[in-house]
């Protein structure tokens, strides 16, 4: 009978690798890692699109062609490489969920893996000969791994941004830590795979852009944990880092030709001014994702209520301010040998010792420095609409791994030998949350009733709960929490067109139509509403409606396939094929691969007479959607003629 926990003793150095096929251990490490993580996301392979997910998967009609990946890649600040990944995934499953969860999955996986083993470069030149490396290291990849705030970025699909964004973002770090301490051409090749790296996690989401403030910060530690002095070159190569960051804003500055208006769908609130921003900012980042961190059982939190700040003489903005500030000077106080420090009495040298030396805690220092540098482009004078979300947490909560990881071993050595197991049972703790908390993301009904327990105020919580009865085909659950939403929030033009397609799919046009119109009046600048407004007019029998509502639509966005195709089909059915044939042709062009564009063109050919011409649009149209039955039959009767 074996004695000895078994769960602490695979964090041995040396000990896993022999449990598990003789691997050494770092292998070992890694196989735990994949299998924990798999564990904990087990049940999250058939849970449902939520959200964001089907303007970035549905909606975003050029991932729905592998071929137009190099033109996607080509658009530097649309996200391309996230968009394509999921134009991979459409094209080996289309909109089969399981691939996208599973892509989510092993990013996941992946970035844990990347924080084992910077972990455990970072206590290698921290801690030095310290013992417990090897269990440091695994502690803080499961923690990472496994802890339920994660599920806001690996089980919403959407959110892969920040999971790819953080792989490139450890990656950069990695390679630049290795290379720090390599000579001649191995440390250029290092340094410029760095910088690859954050390139092309600019082409993913924008909080990689706090790499160069990370990799200064690791300089200044890598400097003094060897007693050395600041030379040319490591001020160049920080210079060289800190540089990228106006020159990616002016890129961007001048790349910019328009702003595109808020998207205030499903209830989402204005953004908030800078300042009003940042102080809501300073709450968040302290009493709300603290407090998820570190108290994770009451997991997930999809869009919590939280009021904004306007003051900063806020009791909880000063207790919110003195923390961090507490903080910070903390993580300082850390990296720098007290007792020296403290019996200087001149200023100067007092400065000079600020970095000169590692004494205890680097690894604690370092820790909380990386959660909040990490929280800069969520959480300061950049504002955006999301105030607080699991999603922003991701990359920051790296630094609470580092630090969890640390005081648990810590822990450890004051705990009696028979007891000494208990921190090792925090990664089992997480699986189970976790595990929990996919079942929150079921579906979209159980995730917005589960948030709206938490958040019954807020109007995006409410309006997406009722939208999500009206997609699984629960209209009379739909118009009642539509009609509380109306009620609460009777500004919202999002609610009045979902009361709109509410009435259109029970098949009262004229409460449809009116609904819709209300829609317009509140947000006329919106084209979606002008499509519905006409597709409930077409319904109607009022054409002429429906056609004048579908050119506004075209006015408002013209180089969107979508409302340029339903005004051809409009058009299709007037007979007014020379206008159907120059819209599909301008549909083509911003959409080549449009099955619907050369359906319409058959079509109108068709009815001019020329069945050649007509056959060949509608092939060409079968060719890219093969199960068009109509077609087929359309195909047969021209070609038997």
């Amino acid at each position: 009978m074996v004695s000895v926990p078994i769960f602490p003793y695979i964090f041995k150095e040396g000990k896993m690798g022999k449990i598990i096929w003789g691997l050494p251990p770092y292998l070992a490490h890694i196989f735990i890692i994949i299998l924990l993580t798999a564990l904990s996301y087990s049940n999250s392979f058939s849970n449902s699109f939520h959200f964001d997910d089907r303007y970035v998967i549905f909606e975003d009609r050029a991932i729905r062609d592998i071929g137009n990946i190099p033109a996607i890649l080509k658009d530097v600040f649309s996200r391309p490489l996230l968009r394509a990944t999921f134009a991979l995934n459409y094209y080996f499953g289309e909109v089969d969920v399981f691939g996208y969860h599973l892509t989510n999955l092993l990013l996941h996986i992946t970035v844990s893996i990347c924080v084992y083993f910077l972990s455990w470069l970072l206590f290698k030149r921290f801690a030095g000969a310290e013992r417990d490396s090897v269990s440091f290291s695994l502690m803080s990849a499961l923690i990472f791994a496994l802890h339920p705030i994660q599920t806001g970025s690996v089980t919403y699909i959407a959110s892969r941004s920040a999971v790819l964004a953080t792989l490139f973002y450890l990656l950069s770090i990695l390679l630049f830590i290795i290379g720090f301490e390599k000579e001649g051409l191995r440390k250029i090749y290092l340094y410029f795979g760095a910088f690859f790296s954050f390139f092309l996690g600019i082409a993913v989401k924008e909080i990689i852009l706090t790499v160069p403030f990370i990799i200064t910060l690791l300089t200044f530690y890598l400097i003094t944990v060897q007693g050395k002095s600041f030379n040319r070159d490591d001020v160049i190569v920080c210079s060289l880092w800190l540089l990228t960051l106006p020159v990616y804003a002016l890129i961007k500055y001048a790349s910019i030709q328009y702003v595109i208006p808020v998207d205030t769908r499903f209830g989402a609130g204005e953004i908030l001014p800078p300042y009003q921003y940042l102080l809501t900012e300073l709450n968040v980042v302290v009493f709300y994702y603290l407090k998820w961190l570190f108290m994770p059982i009451d997991s997930p939190h999809t869009d919590p209520d939280i009021p904004p700040e306007t003051s900063f003489m806020d009791i909880s903005t000063i207790s919110a301010s003195l923390i961090i500030l507490g903080l910070i000077y903390f993580s300082i106080r850390s990296v720098n040998p007290v007792r020296k420090y403290s019996e200087i009495s001149s200023p100067p040298l007092r400065t000079r010792l600020l970095f000169n030396g590692v004494k205890s805690k680097p690894i604690v220092s370092f820790a909380i420095l990386w959660y909040f540098i990490t929280l800069i482009p969520t959480s300061s004078i950049f504002p955006i609409a999301d105030v607080a979300v699991e999603r922003h947490v991701y990359l920051p909560s790296i630094g609470f791994a580092l630090l969890s990881s640390y005081f648990l071993l810590k822990v450890k050595t004051l705990l009696p030998s028979n007891m000494r197991f208990i921190p090792y049972l925090v990664p089992i703790l997480l699986i189970g949350i976790t595990i929990k908390t996919n079942f929150v993301w079921k579906t979209e009904i159980t995730l917005w009733e589960y948030a709206a327990i938490k958040a019954p105020s807020k109007a995006r919580v409410l309006g997406n709960r009722a939208f999500a009865y009206f997609e699984a085909g629960n209209m009379e659950k739909a118009e009642s929490l539509y009609n509380d939403f109306l009620k609460r929030f009777p500004y919202d033009a999002i609610g009045y067109n979902n009361m709109g397609l509410i009435y259109e799919r029970k098949g009262d046009l004229t409460s449809a139509i009116k609904y819709y119109k209300e829609a317009i009046r509140l947000r006329p600048r919106y084209y979606l509403f002008y499509m519905h407004l006409g597709n409930a007019y077409n319904q109607a029998g009022l054409m002429n409606e429906a056609i004048m509502e579908l050119q506004a639509a075209v006015n408002l966005e013209p180089s969107n396939p979508e409302p340029l195709v339903k005004l051809a089909s409009f058009l299709a059915k007037t007979g007014e094929v020379n206008k159907v044939i120059d819209i599909a042709n301008i549909v083509l062009v911003l959409e080549p691969k449009n099955a619907m564009a050369f359906s319409l063109l058959g079509i109108s050919y068709e009815r001019k007479g020329l069945k050649e011409e007509a056959v060949k649009y509608y092939e060409m149209a079968l060719e890219l959607n093969p199960e068009w039955e109509p077609l087929i039959e359309k195909i047969k009767g021209l070609t038997e003629k």
